[in-house]
């Protein structure tokens, strides 16, 4: 039981990530990512160039004006718009408080669907 709640808070912090939109011009965001403050190595997003199409990837590097990612990278030069993968505190909370809630109801139906010469108790 204890594995399987292990298991089950691993998987469900991956829904404690959200995609947003990093505000700014075309201007303003190829600046940012070239002076190194915007992006990091790892990030994940979702960048949309100038010829309309969207490019999902982890970022692996920045050199020489691109955004490197495993099988994709885009010229910095050529982004429109930019969604950054970030922690959602209020998705955190949710799922622990949901995690809470299943682990307790899952624990008192168990208690009362036991019956009582399981738990050691004899009918007088």
């Amino acid at each position: 039981m204890k594995g399987f709640i292990a298991l089950a808070v691993l998987i469900s912090f991956a829904g404690c990530t959200s995609l947003r939109p990093v505000e700014g011009t075309a201007d303003e965001l190829q600046s940012r990512i070239n002076s190194g403050g915007l992006l990091s190595r790892g990030d994940r997003i979702s960048v949309v160039t100038a010829d309309a199409q969207t490019h999902k990837f982890r970022v692996r590097g920045i050199s020489e004006g691109r955004i490197e990612g495993r099988t994709d990278s885009v010229a910095v030069t050529q982004i429109v718009s930019l969604q950054k993968r970030e922690f959602s505190r209020a998705k955190t909370w949710l799922l622990i408080g949901c995690g809470v809630a299943l682990t307790g109801f899952i624990v008192y139906a168990a208690a009362n669907a036991a019956p009582a010469f399981a738990l050691g108790q004899t009918a007088h």
